[in-house]
């Protein structure tokens, strides 16, 4: 599939700058992030993109680039001028036909703000993440073949926590460029190879590399008890640290009335495994990253990352439950379900509702869009922002665990905020199976999302 975000920039610059032969490959998309802004919060306010409204500002962003600029679109940013309002209705009725339609332009002084049509967008989503095992894998305009260089085996690893987040570093970027839409190869055999060797800064044995080789250096994990200096806590016994972590929470901070049986035990094991990747992995891989002492993270941490993975989990297993138990009936297809129930446009202020119970009612609406554009639509941009410096030996898989975070916070600000699995009443039916859909989707994406770090979801905690 073609990144959707992406897309939409280049969608936006079409209008802006006239097309070229080598305008889809110059990469121009992802170096006008200042220029073209993507939102990722208050969308409302915002809406979903925004560019500047002062003309003077595209020229100079331009002036020394090949690309010729469009002169009849800028008299959408300005107002006064003749032609504004003929070009502004030709746009709308341009983007109204792009994969991500624009609904209409919102002006203020310094920019041009664009909301998208938030209704056939979140069917298209929706149903192509449950239909398309595929979702998210990138397909290029031109194939990249890329070579990584294995990993020798070192007995160390298990020792030492700077070789061992290496090591996760490989697995995750080996996992991206599987979603990437270049091509993984055994040799340097093939043409205009991209030859990659990710290393720790601690390794000793570094060789000499040949040909257009880069390296990906992983930096050294430290120890906050030691000033900083670095870790000299094995790895196993950090699995151990972080397993017992994951029990801990599990039984003090969320409730959970702790079962001494193999299941559970193996859980938690998994857990405090993934927890050191995220651990490892949330920090810029060229940075050194400190351990995580009685459980205190930088964020909100690990935990709370599988926290709602698991309550994703649990609530989709009640309904399905009471779909068995006749309390429910089975989902609708999804061509049938009522999209509009989870766009805010069509929220009205029922009588006998409070202002306060209105309020709460558009905040959820709001984190449901926010789900659907910024996280749904937006994990095949994810996937190409990690590798877009990968030439340089960058790879930004930090982002990974911060799109996982932010992901969460946002659904779990969501889920407390609206109540999904209501009483079997005909009018409210409608829209719990519009939850449902949109629940499954995120689950969904949660999990590709994990998978990218070689990690498994957590059906319970």
């Amino acid at each position: 599939m073609e990144n959707p975000v992406n897309r939409l920039i280049q969608n936006i610059l079409e209008q802006f700058v006239k097309p070229s032969e080598d305008f889809r490959h110059i990469g121009i998309t992802r170096s006008v992030s200042t220029l073209i802004r993507v939102h990722s919060e208050k969308l409302d306010l915002l809406g979903e993109i925004s560019f500047p409204s002062k003309p003077e500002i595209w020229f100079n962003y331009f002036k020394d680039s090949r690309q010729k600029l469009n002169e009849n679109i800028f008299h959408i940013l300005k107002p006064n001028d003749f032609g504004s309002d003929e070009q502004k209705l030709h746009f709308l009725q341009v983007a109204a036909t792009w994969d991500l339609p624009v609904e209409r332009l919102i002006l203020n002084p310094e920019r041009y703000h664009v909301y998208l049509k938030r209704t056939g967008i979140i069917k298209q989503t929706i149903s192509h993440i449950l239909t398309d095992k595929n979702y998210g894998q990138l397909k290029k305009l031109e194939k990249r073949y890329v070579y990584i260089e294995p990993l020798k085996e070192d007995t160390r690893v298990l020792q030492d926590l700077s070789l061992y987040r290496s090591k996760l570093l490989y697995n995750a970027l080996e996992n991206v460029i599987r979603y990437s839409g270049w091509i993984k190869v055994n040799d340097l055999s093939f043409k205009q190879c991209l030859h990659l060797k990710v290393e720790s800064v601690r390794a000793k044995d570094i060789q000499g590399l040949q040909g257009n080789a880069v390296v990906a250096k992983c930096g050294l994990v430290v120890d906050p008890l030691s000033n900083g200096g670095l870790c000299k806590m094995p790895a196993t016994e950090y699995l151990s640290l972080r397993s017992n972590d994951m029990y801990l929470m599990a039984q003090h901070k969320y409730g959970v009335r702790v079962k001494q049986d193999a299941r559970f035990c193996a859980l938690m094991k998994r857990l405090g495994s993934a927890a050191v990747t995220v651990d490892l992995l949330e920090v810029k891989h060229t940075s050194p990253v400190k351990i995580i002492r009685c459980g205190q993270s930088r964020s909100k941490g690990a935990s709370f990352i599988f926290y709602n993975s698991a309550r994703l989990e649990s609530l989709l297993r009640s309904f399905d439950e009471r779909v068995a138990n006749g309390d429910y009936e089975s989902l609708p297809p999804l061509n049938s379900v009522n999209w509009e129930l989870l766009s805010e446009e069509t929220l009205s202020l029922s009588k006998g509702n409070t202002g306060f119970l209105f309020q709460v009612q558009r905040d959820a609406l709001s984190k449901e869009w926010q789900l659907v554009f910024v996280y749904l639509t937006g994990f095949p941009d994810l996937v190409e922002r990690c590798l877009d410096q990968l030439e340089r030996g960058l790879c930004a898989i930090h982002l990974i665990i911060r799109f996982l975070h932010n992901m969460v916070g946002v659904f779990s600000i969501y889920y407390r905020r609206t109540r999904i699995l209501t009483e079997k009443r005909d009018h409210l039916m409608p829209t719990l199976y519009a939850h449902i859909y949109l629940i499954k989707a995120v689950r969904e994406i949660l999990n590709k999302t994990l998978l990218l770090l070689d990690i498994e979801p957590a059906e319970f905690m």
